[in-house]
């Protein structure tokens, strides 16, 4: 999904309401009832209904009070902080001002820290203080709200309206305090500051929610050059057709495992399952043949290999019907073996974890497409350099090689020649846990052998795992998440996907 500078947001809404007529009150309308329905999914998942609502002076505010009178029409508990004064409050956002203390609901003005007490924690709180227009460090009592959020969020869920208050919306940097979200729900289109590098600290899962601008207009408006949000509204998996066999979904062959290592490759052949693959191929060292063939589950075809660093795979006749491979979780290094594949490999071919063992020329020069998918530490390896700026490191990166990139960790970005990075803003630092990689080598692998180009299935991949982690943390908790829940997830994921 493309994302858009500030400028060219407000550009957008003076054309919505100049040549198409949608009055600013309804497009604000929109907004407030899009943050009202997200807010009411958190509550509900949580089992409450006590939300604070904290509004700034400007647009952001109407926001504010369109959600919060949506929010009390649900039967929510609500309460609505005005960080100044409410005279300020005009246009658009006064009259949802109006509209709201209309229903009954009578804001209270904050300025001091005596003014900052609650008659009890609420479980959501929604941050409207500062649009998308704000420029440098906040100033004033609004650093003091801003810390007492944060504060709050150890025990209340912090969702963002726009932009987390205290973050540029063009460059992600935030030069003072800064509100941590747990969620930012913005406007149209994401603002490109969302998925810089800078602004992962703050933003948390980012939903776009739509207020009616024309799509012309979205289509038309200029988008930044180099990244593009990965977003579940533009993500498609290949159709299952009625008349298809095991066959039709592929046949992933997956390489690794050591002694000390052997759930890594159990695992990503579980994802790889898990994520549609028709059938599902292990080659693993024959000492843990064993452990590695009861945790992969009956489903998958573990077969013992007396020397794994002297495999040699016929893909004339024992493998001429795989349709991706993936080498690497839990494999100690073997360069010969790697290069051997990257040359002989007639199929896309995943690098993970122990495969990341060859020069970066050596990948370019495959018979076949590849996906690398290197941590921070696995980049460093490869490439000699660490990794200090994600965006131009993981493009210089797939230039390189001319192979697809997914440099992991929060904001994962997918680089491929020729094409804008995409930028994953799903997951949670629960996903920090063992294991999470290879899942995630599994889903990859799983959508390359279904028939998916590596950069699409590497976005579809990156995605579907940070939301199947998403809704095993809401379920489980972040300190509770461990790898294998998020396979026991991802048929959630497919459906929140399949279904957007």
């Amino acid at each position: 999904m493309k994302t858009i500078s500030s400028a060219n947001m407000r550009e957008l809404d003076r054309r919505a309401i100049e040549e198409f007529n949608i009055p600013g009150d309804l497009l604000m309308e929109r907004a407030g009832q899009g943050v009202a329905e997200i807010t009411l999914d958190i509550l509900n998942a949580r089992m409450a209904d006590t939300v604070l609502l904290i509004a700034g002076t400007g647009n952001n505010g109407g926001d504010v009070f369109a959600a919060a009178s949506f929010l009390a029409e649900a039967d929510m508990h609500v309460t609505v902080w005005i960080c100044g004064s409410k005279q300020k409050i005009k246009g658009d956002a006064e009259y949802h001002l109006k509209k709201m203390i209309r229903r009954g609901i009578h804001p209270i003005e904050v300025a001091k820290d005596e003014d900052l007490s609650l008659e009890r924690t609420p479980a959501v709180i929604v941050d409207g203080l500062l649009g998308t227009g704000a420029k440098g460090a906040p100033r004033g009592f609004m650093n003091e709200l801003i810390e007492f959020i944060n504060e709050e969020a150890r025990r209340s869920f912090i969702l963002s309206i726009d932009i987390p208050s205290g973050v540029d919306a063009d460059t992600g940097i935030a030069e003072g305090n800064a509100v941590r979200a747990d969620l930012t729900a913005t406007m149209c289109l994401p603002k490109t500051g969302l998925i810089r590098p800078e602004a992962v600290p703050y933003v948390g899962n980012v939903e776009v929610i739509d207020i009616g601008v024309p799509d012309i207009l979205k289509e038309l408006a200029p988008g930044n050059m180099e990244a593009e949000l990965i977003h579940r509204a533009n993500l498609r998996v290949p159709h299952r057709s009625n008349e298809a066999h095991k066959g039709s979904y592929g046949h992933v062959l997956l390489i690794g495992g050591a002694v000390g290592t052997a759930g890594a490759i159990a695992m990503a052949a579980r994802a790889a399952l898990r994520s549609g693959a028709g059938l599902v191929s292990v080659l693993t060292p024959e000492e843990i043949y064993p452990i590695v063939a009861q945790a992969a589950g009956p489903e998958v075809m573990v077969h013992p290999v007396p020397h794994l660093e002297k495999l040699t795979l016929d893909f004339s006749k024992d493998w001429k019907k795989v349709t991706a491979v993936c080498i690497g979780p839990g494999l100690q290094p073997n360069p010969e073996l790697i290069e051997t594949l990257l040359q002989q490999c007639p199929v896309p071919l995943l690098l993970d974890a122990g495969a990341l063992c060859v020069s970066p020329d050596q990948i370019a020069q495959a018979k076949c497409p590849v996906v690398l998918t290197p941590h921070p530490g696995e980049f460093e390896r490869l490439f000699g350099v660490p990794v200090t700026d994600r965006w131009a490191q993981a493009k210089a990166a797939s230039d390189q090689t001319g192979q697809t990139v997914v440099l992991k960790g929060a904001g994962t970005v997918v680089a491929t020649p020729d094409y804008k990075l995409g930028v994953n803003m799903s997951g949670n630092p629960g996903m920090a846990t063992g294991g999470s990689g290879d899942v995630l080598a599994g889903i990859i692998t799983a959508l390359l052998g279904r028939g998916m180009e590596p950069f699409e299935a590497s976005i579809t991949g990156v995605h579907l795992h940070g939301l199947a982690g998403d809704i095993a943390a809401e379920d489980l908790t972040q300190e509770s998440l461990i790898a294998t829940d998020i396979i026991r997830y991802l048929s959630e994921a497919f459906r929140m996907i399949r279904f957007s």
